[in-house]
């Protein structure tokens, strides 16, 4: 669905989806496709709404609608500005609402809340008691903030998004990575209950909850609520609502919504429903992808690497610069020797590593895989033992996750390699790194 609006309209359009785009298993409600063939609605669309020759489109998270249009429905777009680009300091709707609107208005918090709350948008969500749904506010408030006075200089330096200047391969390898981070989005927890440690704060009526390992961590979001088991003397229990108040590192501030004292109260579990805030990682992610459709990176450039990885097949004849051949032909071979590494390895293993340790253009890529436990950091360790020994150097080890980091630092450490460098989050270096590592050159 997508929603339009003006200064007195809302017009709620509502798509077939397309089934025969890799959208095979999308779970959302399928509209039935008509027998009407719908090619003069989609050339009508196009010309008067998505190619519009003048004026501009305005929405929230412009990128994941452009490419959903593309992926689902074989739509591009152009000259759409994506508002939160407008100079604002975050990408928080409420924030971005409030720093357009400024004194001119009072902004509800919980009812921007309530129309931003949902990333799945589908006729079955309920309306609000006046009728409108929240697609239909979030186009309206959209247009609304783009003809403020105030917005108009920071409008105008927003690059617009335009899809139609990027070619199939390229819109559909980021529409494909669009949709696969969301859909990791929506598998993450919206409940989680879990105990912590706790001490209270009488000044200010906070609850201090301290995790114990970095998956269990408290981390704030904009849409979260805590219910707080409290227990009293003689086993009488309740709980109270509240919210994260601040989050940082192990300790997380809870914030309750009553005026309650929690002098001589036990606290139980806690319990968060909704999901966290996109961790930093997704957002600089999801920056990068806006910003190509914007036209300020270039994704089709002539990285070997990124046109085998992402837009190749198996079809294509591939092949390596000459120069990176002439390179591996000319390259010192590093043989496998089991006496270079420090812990016996099976088969597999085995073979995974000579892989690894090719300089021929068949060897350049190694995919391994493997269940938890099957020894993959095993694996690189070894590969970097044999390597190092070998006299190759400048590896770098890079995992998709501040834990995989860690733990592949420390198979390092096991296997007694000790001179590298560790490049991790503040936070996590901060709060979280282990302390075996300590003497290490972080």
């Amino acid at each position: 669905m997508l929603a339009i609006a003006d200064a007195s309209t809302i017009i709620i359009i509502d798509f077939e989806l397309n089934k025969s785009k890799g959208n095979e298993h999308d779970e959302r409600p399928v509209t039935p496709v008509s027998k009407v063939d719908n090619t003069a609605a989609r050339v009508f669309l196009t010309q008067n709404l998505l190619r519009r020759t003048t004026g501009f489109l305005y929405a929230f998270d412009i990128a994941p609608i452009a490419l959903a249009l593309s992926q689902t429905l074989d739509l591009r777009i152009a000259n759409a500005i994506d508002i939160q680009s407008a100079g604002m300091k975050t990408r928080a709707p409420l924030t971005t609402i409030k720093q357009a609107v400024g004194d001119l208005h009072h902004v509800l918090d919980v009812n921007v809340n309530s129309a931003f709350r949902n990333d799945t948008i589908s006729d079955s969500l309920p309306a609000f008691k006046n009728g409108i749904t929240p697609l239909a506010q979030r186009a309206w408030i959209a247009h609304y903030l783009s003809q403020l006075s105030s917005m108009e200089d920071r409008l105008a330096q927003v690059p617009p998004v335009d899809t139609f200047r990027l070619s199939d391969d390229a819109l559909e390898f980021l529409a494909k990575s669009s949709k696969d981070s969301f859909q990791l989005e929506q598998k993450k927890p919206t409940e989680v209950t879990r105990q912590f440690a706790t001490s209270i704060d009488h000044r200010n009526n906070h609850i201090n909850a301290q995790a114990d390992r970095y998956q269990n961590k408290i981390r704030k979001g904009q849409h979260q609520r805590a219910f707080i088991d409290i227990g009293g003397r003689a086993g009488r229990g309740f709980t109270v609502n509240g919210q994260v108040a601040k989050s940082q590192g192990r300790t997380a501030k809870l914030a309750t919504n009553d005026s309650l004292s929690f002098v001589g109260k036990i606290i139980g579990s806690i319990k968060i429903v909704g999901r966290d805030d996109p961790t930093q990682a997704e957002v600089q992610r999801a920056q990068k992808v806006l910003e190509i459709l914007q036209g300020l990176i270039n994704l089709e450039h002539d990285n070997p690497w990124v046109q085998l990885i992402f837009f190749s097949s198996p079809k294509d004849d591939f092949q390596w610069p000459s120069a990176w051949t002439e390179e591996a032909n000319d390259a010192v071979l590093v043989k496998y020797r089991a006496d270079r590494v420090s812990r016996p390895l099976n088969p597999s293993q085995t073979k995974a590593v000579k892989q690894m340790l090719q300089r021929s253009n068949d060897g350049r890529l190694t995919v391994i895989q493997g269940p938890p436990g099957t020894g993959k950091t095993t694996v690189i360790a070894s590969f970097v033992q044999t390597a190092l020994a070998g006299g190759l150097s400048g590896i770098w080890l890079v995992a998709q996750s501040n834990v995989a980091v860690k733990n592949i630092a420390e198979k390092l450490a096991d296997f007694g390699l000790t001179n590298w460098k560790l490049l991790v989050s503040k936070e996590f270096f901060d709060y979280w790194s282990v302390l075996s590592l300590v003497d290490f050159p972080l």
